[in-house]
């Protein structure tokens, strides 16, 4: 959450959803990192390039304001399966990513989110790199084989950092 909005208790919320309508529905249940804990949706609506949220319990500004920076999730069993070259942002840890002309060159250790976009923390045994998360980049995307196929402009290969041993 980005911050609090007005004095009755709504958050400005970053939504990293293509159904954000659908996540912050009134009675749906997120959970709150830190510390994690449950809290239930009593209303929503788009705000700008993000969301209004009102969340049971959070009644006044200063309690609001005590949920900066926190990340909320959905249960795991009430999401809807992606589709096509959809995924979570969870299940991005750990897959391989291949260049096309570079061959596999690590797997996703983390991602970070930029004002323009997500950004894959790619770590080899011997290289790491920053690989942006768009289609100027993700050739294709396979779930079930936990792979990401890039293309990585020329030059950005020769720009990443060797990992110390």
């Amino acid at each position: 959450m980005r911050r609090a909005f007005g004095l009755k208790g709504e958050l400005f919320v970053h939504p990293v959803t293509n159904e954000p309508d659908a996540v912050f529905a009134p009675g749906r249940r997120l959970f709150a990192s830190a510390p994690r804990r449950e809290c239930v949706v009593e209303g929503a609506r788009p705000f700008k390039d993000g969301w209004l949220v009102k969340f049971a319990g959070v009644d006044d500004k200063t309690t609001a304001d005590g949920w900066r920076g926190v990340t909320l999730g959905a249960p795991l069993d009430e999401l809807p399966p992606p589709t096509g070259n959809e995924v979570y942002l969870h299940e991005l840890a750990g897959m391989r990513v291949r260049d096309e002309r570079l061959g596999e060159f690590g797997a996703v250790a983390s991602w970070y989110e930029l004002p323009q976009g997500l950004v894959l923390e790619v770590r080899g045994e011997e290289w790491a790199a920053d690989v942006p998360f768009n289609e100027a980049f993700v050739v294709a995307l396979d779930r079930e084989a936990r792979t990401i196929a890039v293309r990585l402009p020329d030059g950005m290969a020769e720009k990443r950092l060797r990992v110390e041993s």
